[in-house]
Protein backbone atom coordinates (compact mmCIF):
# COMPACT_ATOMS: atom_id res chain seq x y z
CA UNK A 1 0.00 0.00 0.00
CA UNK A 2 0.86 3.46 -0.90
CA UNK A 3 -0.43 6.73 1.18
CA UNK A 4 -0.44 10.23 -0.51
CA UNK A 5 -0.82 13.40 1.37
CA UNK A 6 -3.26 15.79 -1.15
CA UNK A 7 -3.61 19.31 -0.13
CA UNK A 8 -1.57 18.35 3.42
CA UNK A 9 -5.34 17.44 4.54
CA UNK A 10 -6.04 14.02 2.83
CA UNK A 11 -4.42 11.06 3.29
CA UNK A 12 -5.51 7.92 0.93
CA UNK A 13 -4.40 4.79 0.46
CA UNK A 14 -4.23 2.66 -2.43
CA UNK A 15 -2.85 -1.12 -3.44
CA UNK A 16 -0.30 -1.80 -5.43
CA UNK A 17 -0.42 -1.80 -9.07
CA UNK A 18 -1.80 2.11 -8.99
CA UNK A 19 0.53 4.59 -10.06
CA UNK A 20 0.54 8.41 -9.74
CA UNK A 21 -0.13 10.02 -13.45
CA UNK A 22 2.29 12.58 -14.26
CA UNK A 23 1.36 15.76 -15.33
CA UNK A 24 1.78 14.35 -18.91
CA UNK A 25 -0.43 11.67 -18.59
CA UNK A 26 -2.96 14.18 -17.16
CA UNK A 27 -2.95 16.66 -19.95
CA UNK A 28 -5.55 15.07 -21.63
CA UNK A 29 -7.75 15.77 -18.90
CA UNK A 30 -9.61 19.15 -19.20
CA UNK A 31 -10.36 19.69 -15.22
CA UNK A 32 -6.97 19.35 -13.53
CA UNK A 33 -6.39 22.77 -15.91
CA UNK A 34 -8.85 24.15 -13.65
CA UNK A 35 -7.48 22.96 -9.96
CA UNK A 36 -4.79 21.56 -8.23
CA UNK A 37 -5.29 17.84 -8.79
CA UNK A 38 -3.87 14.28 -8.05
CA UNK A 39 -4.84 11.02 -10.44
CA UNK A 40 -3.85 7.21 -9.91
CA UNK A 41 -4.75 4.64 -12.33
CA UNK A 42 -3.93 1.19 -12.78
CA UNK A 43 -4.45 0.09 -16.18
CA UNK A 44 -4.40 -4.01 -15.51
CA UNK A 45 -7.91 -3.50 -13.43
CA UNK A 46 -8.85 0.10 -15.74
CA UNK A 47 -9.57 2.06 -12.81
CA UNK A 48 -8.91 5.71 -12.11
CA UNK A 49 -9.26 8.08 -9.29
CA UNK A 50 -8.95 11.37 -9.51
CA UNK A 51 -8.98 14.08 -6.49
CA UNK A 52 -8.62 17.80 -7.10
CA UNK A 53 -9.90 20.61 -4.91
CA UNK A 54 -10.47 23.85 -4.55
CA UNK A 55 -10.10 26.53 -1.57
CA UNK A 56 -13.57 28.12 -1.29
CA UNK A 57 -14.10 32.01 0.61
CA UNK A 58 -15.23 31.46 3.85
CA UNK A 59 -18.46 33.00 3.72
CA UNK A 60 -19.12 30.96 0.35
CA UNK A 61 -17.87 27.98 2.23
CA UNK A 62 -20.11 27.96 5.25
CA UNK A 63 -23.04 28.31 2.60
CA UNK A 64 -22.28 25.72 0.19
CA UNK A 65 -24.07 22.67 0.60
CA UNK A 66 -23.20 19.88 -0.91
CA UNK A 67 -25.59 17.90 -2.50
CA UNK A 68 -26.92 21.43 -4.37
CA UNK A 69 -22.94 21.32 -5.69
CA UNK A 70 -23.52 16.99 -6.14
CA UNK A 71 -26.76 17.92 -8.20
CA UNK A 72 -24.88 20.61 -10.61
CA UNK A 73 -22.20 18.56 -10.96
CA UNK A 74 -24.19 15.88 -12.14
CA UNK A 75 -26.18 18.75 -14.61
CA UNK A 76 -22.64 19.31 -15.88
CA UNK A 77 -21.84 15.53 -16.45
CA UNK A 78 -24.69 15.13 -18.33
CA UNK A 79 -23.66 17.87 -20.95
CA UNK A 80 -20.21 17.54 -21.10
CA UNK A 81 -20.57 13.30 -21.31
CA UNK A 82 -24.28 13.29 -24.04
CA UNK A 83 -21.20 12.25 -27.03
CA UNK A 84 -20.65 9.19 -24.63
CA UNK A 85 -23.76 7.90 -23.84
CA UNK A 86 -24.09 9.28 -20.53
CA UNK A 87 -26.87 7.37 -18.58
CA UNK A 88 -27.42 8.66 -14.54
CA UNK A 89 -27.62 5.43 -12.10
CA UNK A 90 -28.45 6.98 -8.49
CA UNK A 91 -27.08 10.01 -6.65
CA UNK A 92 -25.11 8.11 -3.43
CA UNK A 93 -23.29 8.84 0.01
CA UNK A 94 -19.91 8.38 1.75
CA UNK A 95 -17.83 9.57 4.12
CA UNK A 96 -14.65 9.50 3.15
CA UNK A 97 -12.67 9.82 6.55
CA UNK A 98 -15.61 11.01 8.46
CA UNK A 99 -16.45 13.56 6.02
CA UNK A 100 -19.67 13.45 4.63
CA UNK A 101 -18.95 13.20 0.54
CA UNK A 102 -22.62 13.66 -1.91
CA UNK A 103 -22.15 12.46 -5.69
CA UNK A 104 -23.61 10.20 -8.38
CA UNK A 105 -22.85 6.91 -10.18
CA UNK A 106 -23.87 6.98 -14.48
CA UNK A 107 -22.80 4.76 -17.26
CA UNK A 108 -21.23 5.92 -20.08
CA UNK A 109 -19.35 4.35 -23.34
CA UNK A 110 -15.50 4.69 -24.44
CA UNK A 111 -14.25 2.72 -27.71
CA UNK A 112 -17.10 0.13 -27.38
CA UNK A 113 -16.54 0.10 -23.62
CA UNK A 114 -19.22 0.16 -21.25
CA UNK A 115 -17.78 2.19 -18.10
CA UNK A 116 -18.86 2.80 -14.90
CA UNK A 117 -18.28 6.49 -12.74
CA UNK A 118 -18.89 7.85 -9.83
CA UNK A 119 -18.15 11.40 -8.69
CA UNK A 120 -18.21 13.13 -5.07
CA UNK A 121 -17.61 16.50 -3.50
CA UNK A 122 -17.05 17.05 0.07
CA UNK A 123 -15.52 19.78 1.99
CA UNK A 124 -12.87 20.34 4.27
CA UNK A 125 -13.14 23.72 6.60
CA UNK A 126 -13.21 25.89 3.37
CA UNK A 127 -11.61 23.78 0.48
CA UNK A 128 -14.02 21.83 -1.40
CA UNK A 129 -12.61 18.60 -2.92
CA UNK A 130 -14.23 16.68 -6.04
CA UNK A 131 -13.86 13.00 -6.75
CA UNK A 132 -13.54 11.22 -9.95
CA UNK A 133 -13.62 7.55 -10.04
CA UNK A 134 -13.75 5.26 -13.89
CA UNK A 135 -14.31 1.48 -13.89
CA UNK A 136 -15.37 -0.92 -16.66
CA UNK A 137 -18.77 -2.17 -15.71
CA UNK A 138 -18.01 -5.73 -16.76
CA UNK A 139 -15.48 -5.64 -14.34
CA UNK A 140 -17.68 -4.06 -11.28
CA UNK A 141 -17.40 -7.69 -8.73
CA UNK A 142 -13.08 -6.90 -9.18
CA UNK A 143 -13.50 -2.96 -8.94
CA UNK A 144 -16.09 -1.81 -6.91
CA UNK A 145 -14.00 -3.99 -3.47
CA UNK A 146 -10.96 -1.63 -4.34
CA UNK A 147 -12.34 1.45 -5.10
CA UNK A 148 -14.36 0.87 -1.64
CA UNK A 149 -11.17 -0.51 0.53
CA UNK A 150 -9.46 3.30 -1.19
CA UNK A 151 -12.38 5.66 0.32
CA UNK A 152 -11.91 3.90 3.38
CA UNK A 153 -8.65 4.47 4.20
CA UNK A 154 -9.18 8.64 3.91
CA UNK A 155 -8.47 10.24 6.94
CA UNK A 156 -7.76 14.12 7.93
CA UNK A 157 -4.47 15.38 8.67
CA UNK A 158 -4.92 17.75 11.76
Amino acid sequence: METALLNNELNLSYPDGFHVMSREELSGFNYYSEAPGWCINDADRHIMISVSWKKIPGIFARMLKIKDVAKSMEGQMAQVMKAYDYRLDDFISRSPGGKEAEGFRYQYKVQDNDMTGMSFGMKNKNTFYYIHIYYRSALKEESVPVIEEILKSASWAK
